[in-house]
C-alpha cells in the first residue's frame, strides 16, 4: 500500500521541544568521513520513545539493512528482527533493553524478559514505515517516502527514520517523537588532558567512541587490527605523553561515560568496564605480519606482550577517586581483536577496493564483553593467529577491570557504579596510548554459565541444545544451575499453582529469567500455548529465585497444564 505523500509528511512532522543534531549523537557505529543519523520510534506513550544513532562509513553507501543490521548487531541493547521474501528484506521489529540487563526479546509473542523493554514487531495492521530525510537537525528535516530498506541508501549527511505505525490509522498517527541520544557503551565526553598536544597522537579526543577496527596499511589497503597488527594511525589513538614531560610528568586523561556503568551481576566475569590500547603480541623469530596474510600461517613463538601500561583509577563523581594500584592496567594484556575469525562467512568489504580478497576475517567482534581475566600472553605461545581469534570468544579484547572492591555509591538496584575513569602513564619514559574505554554488556544467563563451566578453549561453539554429561540439553542445567558434569537433576521442579492468584512458582538459577519461559493451556494437546513473561518474585524456602508467572487464562477456564520452554 502507498501512502499519500501529505499523509507521509503528517506522520514524520516532528513535535520538539529540543532539535537533536548529529553533535547530540553519542552512539556512533562504524568508521568512516561520511555519516548519517538513524531514528527508531516504536510509537508508545513510555518516553522516550523514540532513539537515535549515527552511522559511518567510506566509499558505495551501503542498503540501509545494512546499516541498520550494522547498528544492532554494535549495540546489545538493540534487537533487529527481519525476514527475507521475493521482494526483498521486511523490517520485523525492533526490540531495545532499555535498563540493561541482558533482555531476551521473543518476536511472536511481542514478549521480553524485562517489562521496561521497549518491544513492537509486524502484527495485523501494524509495520515499521521507514522515511529517508535531510536537514541540519531533526526539526529541519525534510522527510520523503522510503522505497524499502534495500533500496533506501545511506546518504551523507541524512537522516533515516523507522516508526512502528498502524496503517490503518495513517492519516491520523502520532508524529514521529523528538528523538534522543541512544546510550553509548562507549566512553563519550573527555572531561581532562595532560596530553603534549599536536602529531597523530595528540589529540585527547580519539579516546572516545568504539576502538578502532582497522589500520592503516602498509603500501596496501587498510587491514583488520589484531595482536600481531595492533591499531595505529592518526585519529585513532591518543598518547598520553605529558605537555610537561621535560620535567619528568606523566600524561593522562579522564573521560565521562552518559550513564552509570554498574557493577551488574551478569557482566562477563565480574567485570565492569575494558580499556583498549595498542598491546602487541611480539611474533617472535624476527617474523613479522603485513595483516591481509591467512592468520592460520601467523604463529606466536613468544608468550610475550608489549605493553606501555597505564594506571587505571574510577570515580562515581569525578572528585572521589578509586585506584587499581596493583593492576591490571591499560595498554596491557589482551590485545585487540577487532574481527571475527569466520573464513566461512568472510567480509568481502574489507580491503578496500584492492586486488586482495578478504577471505578470512568476518563479522566485528564485541567490544563490550571482556577476555576471561585468568589468561595471559602465556596461554598463546605457540598458538596461531586464527587460534587466538577464535579463542578470544567474539570478544574484542582490551583489559578488563572489576569495581566491586570499592567503596562506590550504588544505584536504585543495588549495585556499585561508576561514571569516570582516569588513566595515567606509569613510566615517564614511556607512553599508555588509548584507544577507547567500553561499558562491559550485561551478558545472558546461559552465556555467563558457560563462562564459568566451560573449558576455556571449548567455549566457542558451545550451544544451548548440547547434551552434558548428565544427559540434558545444557540450557537445563544452565536454568536449574547445574555444573555439566552434574549428577542428572530431577524433572523440572514446579513449586505449585496457587489457585487464588492463579500463579505458578518455578525455582530457577540466579538471574535465569532470559533462558525459559513458562506456558499455559487448558489444553494438553493444544496447538498454540499462551506466553506469561516471568517475573522476579523472590526466593523459596531453600533460597532459590522463583519464576512465577500469572495464569492468562480467564477465571470460567483457568489453565490445567503449564510447560517451561527454552527462551531463544
Amino acid at each position: 500500500m502507498k501512502i499519500p505523500a501529505a499523509a507521509l509528511a503528517a506522520a514524520f512532522a516532528p513535535c520538539l521541544a529540543h532539535a537533536l543534531s548529529f553533535d547530540d549523537v553519542r552512539f556512533w557505529v562504524g568508521e568512516g568521513t561520511n555519516r548519517m543519523v538513524v531514528v527508531i520510534d516504536w510509537n508508545v506513550p513510555d518516553a522516550p520513545s523514540s532513539l537515535a544513532w549515527g552511522y559511518r562509513w567510506n566509499g558505495a553507501a551501503p542498503a540501509m539493512a545494512r546499516a541498520i543490521s550494522d547498528i544492532a548487531r554494535e549495540d546489545n541493547r538493540l534487537r533487529y528482527f527481519s525476514s527475507q521474501s521475493q521482494w526483498g528484506t521486511s523490517v520485523d521489529g525492533f526490540g531495545y533493553d532499555r535498563a540493561d540487563v541482558a533482555a531476551s526479546f521473543d518476536l511472536a509473542s511481542e514478549t521480553a524478559t524485562d517489562s521496561s523493554a521497549l518491544f513492537g514487531a509486524y502484527a495485523g495492521p501494524y509495520y515499521w514505515a521507514q522515511s529517508p530525510g535531510t536537514g541540519a537537525d531533526f526539526a529541519s528535516v525534510t522527510w520523503t517516502y522510503g522505497a524499502g530498506v534495500d533500496a533506501d541508501l545511506a546518504t551523507d549527511g541524512g537522516w533515516y527514520c523507522l516508526k512502528r505505525t498502524n496503517w490503518e490509522t495513517w492519516e491520523s498517527s502520532e508524529p514521529v517523537a523528538e528523538p534522543v541520544p541512544a546510550e553509548s557503551p562507549y566512553a563519550w565526553r573527555v572531561v581532562a588532558a595532560d596530553v603534549a598536544p599536536g602529531g597523530a597522537y595528540g589529540d585527547p579526543a580519539n579516546a572516545l567512541g568504539a576502538p578502532s577496527r582497522t589500520v592503516p596499511g602498509w603500501n596496501g589497503p587498510d587491514y583488520p587490527a589484531t595482536p600481531a597488527a595492533p591499531a595505529w594511525g592518526g585519529g585513532r589513538l591518543v598518547s598520553l605523553d605529558s605537555a610537561r614531560e621535560d620535567d619528568g610528568a606523566c600524561g593522562s586523561i579522564t573521560v565521562e561515560f552518559d550513564h552509570p556503568v554498574a557493577d551488574d551481576p551478569r557482566n562477563p566475569f565480574g567485570l565492569d568496564f575494558i580499556v583498549f590500547g595498542n598491546a602487541l603480541h611480539t611474533l617472535g623469530g624476527g617474523s613479522s605480519f603485513t595483516g591481509v596474510g591467512d592468520p592460520a600461517t601467523v604463529v606466536f613463538s613468544t608468550g610475550s606482550v608489549a605493553a606501555e601500561r597505564g594506571l587505571v583509577e574510577a570515580s562515581a563523581d569525578g572528585t572521589n577517586w578509586f585506584a587499581f594500584a596493583d593492576g591490571p592496567y591499560a595498554d596491557d594484556f589482551a590485545p585487540t581483536m577487532s574481527r571475527l575469525y569466520d573464513p566461512e562467512d568472510p567480509d568481502l568489504s574489507l580491503f578496500g577496493s584492492s586486488a586482495i580478497t578478504n577471505k578470512w576475517w568476518g563479522a566485528p567482534s564485541d567490544a563490550t564483553r571482556p577476555v576471561d581475566p585468568s589468561l595471559s600472553g602465556a596461554d598463546f605461545k605457540g598458538r596461531s593467529l586464527a587460534d587466538y581469534a577464535r579463542l578470544y570468544d567474539g570478544s574484542a579484547g582490551g583489559t578488563g577491570f572489576d569495581i566491586s572492591a570499592f567503596d562506590l555509591p550504588r544505584d536504585a538496584l543495588g549495585r556499585k557504579f561508576i561514571r569516570f575513569v582516569r588513566i595515567t602513564t606509569l613510566d615517564p619514559d614511556a607512553s599508555t596510548e588509548v584507544d577507547a574505554v567500553a561499558d562491559v554488556a550485561p551478558a545472558p544467563s546461559f552465556r555467563n554459565w558457560v563462562d564459568r563451566n566451560v573449558a576455556f578453549e571449548e567455549r566457542p561453539g558451545f550451544a544451548k541444545d548440547a547434551v552434558c554429561a548428565n544427559g540434558e540439553p545444557a540450557f537445563v542445567n544452565a536454568a536449574l544451575g547445574l555444573a555439566p558434569d552434574a549428577p542428572a537433576p530431577a524433572a523440572w521442579a514446579i513449586e505449585g499453582f496457587d489457585p487464588a492468584t492463579r500463579t505458578l512458582a518455578a525455582p530457577l538459577a540466579p538471574l535465569a529469567s532470559d533462558l525459559v519461559r513458562l506456558r499455559a493451556s487448558t489444553n494438553l494437546a493444544a496447538s498454540a500455548w499462551s506466553v506469561s513473561v516471568p517475573l522476579w518474585t523472590g526466593t523459596n524456602a531453600l533460597g532459590r529465585p522463583l519464576l512465577r508467572a500469572q495464569d492468562p487464562a480467564t477465571a470460567d477456564s483457568p489453565a490445567a497444564f503449564f510447560r517451561l520452554e527454552l527462551h531463544e
